[in-house]
């Protein structure tokens, strides 16, 4: 709907553009003839109907016409368009498939497996999947965020409690797999529940230490190497000592990806 939503706002655009190109157009239409291997135009009107010769010399008259002609058929075209599309928006309902299931009966519910689930549902399933966390050492610095998950540090929690706060969805550590081989477990998994999509959250805390820097370096490679990882699924967010994590980074980095 999203996209149908785009659609009609770019039609819209155009049929403003091709009426406002229709209302400076000349009067008349364009008529070709050819003569002696040559192209020659004729402005037709109510009182000339044949058509009033056009010379070589006024002959941006014909190439106006000839825009206006194009123009008409399109704006018909689009507006054909812009009827069929807000036609299909005003019928289609995108809850119908998902609510076939949520009428059933309970217990026939129970027997089924549903095609479509609601986010709610869907949601839930994705948050309760089981894995393995990354470990913490005995000398880490303890750190949790506002549901009570154990993080690394001070801006995982402004991440954390930032998702938390928006209402999306996300696991901690989540392993990253290529070749059903884990090879790196970002510091969160999120869901974008309104495009059901799943994006990768890593930031970049340490950049002043050399080795942190370098293995994360070799971790990136690795992102982009995959076969299994869409990169295009990465959020990134970056700090060092003197340049601490940015909160409006955060938000801007929610808003563009997760909402």
């Amino acid at each position: 709907m999203n996209e149908l939503d785009k659609l009609l706002m770019e039609i819209e655009k155009n049929i403003k553009e091709v009426s406002m190109r229709l209302e400076k157009a000349p009067e008349g239409s364009l008529r070709i003839s050819k003569s002696s291997n040559k192209h020659q135009y004729y402005c037709k009107t109510a009182i000339y109907q044949p058509g009033k010769y056009i010379p070589r010399k006024d002959e941006i008259l014909a190439v106006r016409l000839a825009q206006k002609d194009y123009d008409s058929k399109l704006l018909k075209v689009l507006k054909e368009q812009q009827k069929v599309i807000e036609q299909f928006r005003k019928g289609y309902d995108p809850n119908a498939a998902m609510q076939v299931y949520e009428k059933l009966g309970e217990p026939r519910k129970d027997l089924v497996t549903p095609q479509f689930l609601s986010d709610e549902d869907f949601v839930s399933q994705w948050q309760n999947v089981t894995y393995t966390r990354l470990g913490f050492k005995d000398t880490d610095p303890e750190f949790y965020t506002a549901k009570g998950e154990r993080v690394r540090s001070k801006s995982e929690i402004l991440i954390a409690d930032s998702l938390f706060r928006h209402g999306v969805p996300y696991l901690c550590e989540y392993p990253v797999y290529d070749n059903g081989v884990i090879f790196a477990a970002p510091d969160f998994k999120c869901l974008n529940v309104r495009m059901r999509k799943e994006y990768y959250w890593e930031h970049l805390g340490k950049l002043g230490d050399q080795d942190y820097v370098n293995h994360n370096a070799n971790k990136f490679e690795k992102y982009t190497l995959s076969k299994d990882f869409d990169e295009s699924s990465l959020i990134l967010t970056f700090e060092t000592e003197n340049h601490p994590l940015n909160t409006k980074v955060i938000e801007e980095k929610i808003l563009r990806y997760l909402l």
